[in-house]
Formats: C-alpha cells, sequence, structure tokens
C-alpha cells in the first residue's frame, strides 16, 4: 500500500532514522519527475480562469475544487515517494546515512 509505508518491504529491517533517511532520498529522487508537478499546475490554471473568467462564481465550490485539487497533490506526492523507495534503499545501503543526509542536504 503506498500510503503506508510503515509496511513497506523496502523499509524493512531499518531503525526509525533509517527509515526517514530513506523516505528522504526517495523524495529527493521525486521531485525530479515533472509530474510531481501536476496538481500545483492544474490548480493555478484553476486559479486563472476563476479570476479571469470567473469560472466556479460560489466561493464554497471555489474552496471544493481547491481542496480536492491539494489532496490529488497529497496522494501524488506519495505516489511517487513510493516508486522511488527501492532504489533509495539501494543507495542507502550502499552509501548509508552520513552520504544520505549529505545527498539530501539535512
Amino acid at each position: 500500500m503506498p500510503f503506508s509505508f510503515s509496511r513497506r518491504a523496502e523499509l524493512a529491517g531499518l531503525d526509525r532514522a533509517s527509515r526517514r533517511d530513506v523516505r528522504r532520498i526517495a523524495w529527493h529522487f521525486a521531485q525530479r519527475h515533472w509530474t510531481l508537478h501536476a496538481p500545483a499546475f492544474a490548480w493555478i490554471v484553476f486559479v486563472l480562469l476563476h479570476t479571469r473568467y470567473q469560472f466556479v462564481p460560489e466561493r464554497r465550490d471555489y474552496l471544493l475544487v481547491t481542496l480536492a485539487i491539494f489532496v490529488l497533490g497529497v496522494v501524488n506526492i506519495r505516489l511517487h515517494i513510493a516508486r522511488y523507495l527501492k532504489p533509495a534503499r539501494a543507495v542507502f545501503d550502499s552509501l548509508g546515512s552520513t552520504a544520505a543526509r549529505t545527498i539530501t542536504g539535512r
């Protein structure tokens, strides 16, 4: 399940700090993929359409669409991180925690 990282096979056998480092490396890899930014782009287009053409005239509807795009963005981020957990674990296993913190800048 991509939304529960605690049960992922890639994180098995690691302590809490090491799991955090692997997830950070996966997030570092995921940031390079253009589809990660698609919900933000969709939201900007939606806001421009709303401000220019009153695309969604009701404030409640505007907030619901914004909330839906936000939830879509969070799900998108979690899926991208889940996709890159295996390569992140391989990098962590070969380089160690000190190098992992250097890669992610933490």
